[in-house]
């Protein structure tokens, strides 16, 4: 085969050659050592940015990795902001979160507090069946009123648990819960992020030489609020949109190309982190919160470094920030109202300090 698998290894950072064209990646071995692996396109597929929250349903090492690579090179970064919260991660003190899947509420199962007592009603004309960041809201809100938040399953699906969702039944299992005859705690987990890196229909980013698909790109398709199993199609279309592009393509070479490695952040730091962007960031935000975390991230900067997690932390709490409305996934306590429609583009300047523009969307764009 033409196509070549390299395990165990990390890319740390864009190569970029004296034109600004990106050149390949510096990657990290098990060992430590940093070598080059150079490419005349490179594609990022990186995954998302869960990581950087306390409570996720993404590989605590999903932390926005290729957000952060391409933004430091100077990459073109749009509506960062816009992060999806499952509203029914199973609230049982793992990392990852184990999902609660939204199909239980489907077969009418209900969001109740620590009483029984159902809520969603409370919450939304559609009960149950709200959508996903306003179901989030109710739960949040709940949690945050002492009241605790349950999704009951006992009469929807009882006794065939076990059959019908084995997956949600063993995740259960395993901290002793029988959802058979218990409620499921359940609470708000970052899911998906829906900005990332800007592309065109074909993959390409604001950089030559660089790609990107998958939740690391921004496209344009999910908006402000991702609908389900529409990852998984933009993922698929994109990446073969990009190798069709890529197959029969006559690349430029890039020159000699280098990279600064990042620095690593520290365990204690991580953990705060993650903490500030659940809390202050999270599904519900407002000026103070979050002035206040951008604010650490200037101290935590000073001490360890732009390492990647706190780039990506900072260009998704920039975004929210900046965006003084509420829309899909970003919910401002402060701007609960929507504005006119209008896209977040952010790149570095000569500082690296992000460069924020809004950008007016027209009827029919």
């Amino acid at each position: 085969s033409h196509i070549e698998v390299i395990e165990g290894v990390k890319a740390l950072a864009l190569l970029q050659d004296t034109n600004g064209r990106i050149a390949g990646v510096l990657a990290q071995e098990k060992s430590g050592d940093h070598f080059q692996i150079r490419a005349a396109e490179t594609v990022l597929c990186a995954g998302g940015s869960g990581g950087l929250y306390a409570i996720t349903t993404n590989p605590k090492s999903s932390q926005g990795d290729a957000v952060a690579m391409a933004y430091r090179a100077g990459a073109l970064i749009a509506d960062p902001e816009f992060v999806q919260f499952h509203p029914t991660a199973i609230d049982i003190g793992r990392d990852p979160s184990p999902l609660a899947t939204e199909a239980l509420r489907g077969e009418g199962a209900h969001l109740v507090d620590r009483t029984g007592r159902a809520f969603m009603s409370d919450y939304h004309k559609l009960g149950d069946l709200a959508p996903r960041d306003e179901v989030a809201r109710a739960i949040h809100a709940e949690r945050e009123a002492g009241r605790g938040a349950f999704l009951d399953c006992r009469k929807a699906i009882g006794a065939h648990f076990p059959e019908h969702f084995p997956t949600v039944f063993d995740a259960c299992q395993s901290a002793s819960i029988d959802p058979r005859i218990a409620p499921i705690p359940v609470a708000p987990a970052m899911h998906y992020h829906m900005g990332g890196v800007v592309t065109d229909l074909w993959a390409r980013t604001s950089l030559a030489g660089l790609s990107a698909c998958g939740e690391s790109a921004s496209t344009g398709a999910h908006g402000a609020n991702r609908l389900a199993s529409n990852s998984l199609l933009e993922a698929v279309v994109f990446a073969e949109r990009a190798a069709r592009r890529l197959k029969d393509a006559t690349l430029a070479q890039p020159g000699e190309a280098t990279a600064i490695s990042p620095p690593e952040m520290d365990e204690p730091t991580m953990v705060e982190l993650r903490k500030r962007m659940h809390s202050q960031v999270g599904v519900v935000r407002e000026a103070k919160g979050l002035s206040a975390t951008l604010d650490w991230m200037d101290a935590a900067t000073q001490k360890v470094g732009p390492a990647r997690a706190l780039v990506a932390a900072r260009l998704i709490t920039a975004g929210a920030l900046a965006r003084e409305e509420s829309r899909g996934g970003h919910y401002r306590s402060d701007f609960p109202g929507t504005r006119a429609p209008h896209r977040t583009f952010i790149r570095r300047d000569d500082n690296g300090a992000p460069l924020i523009q809004h950008s007016a969307i027209a009827d029919g764009d």
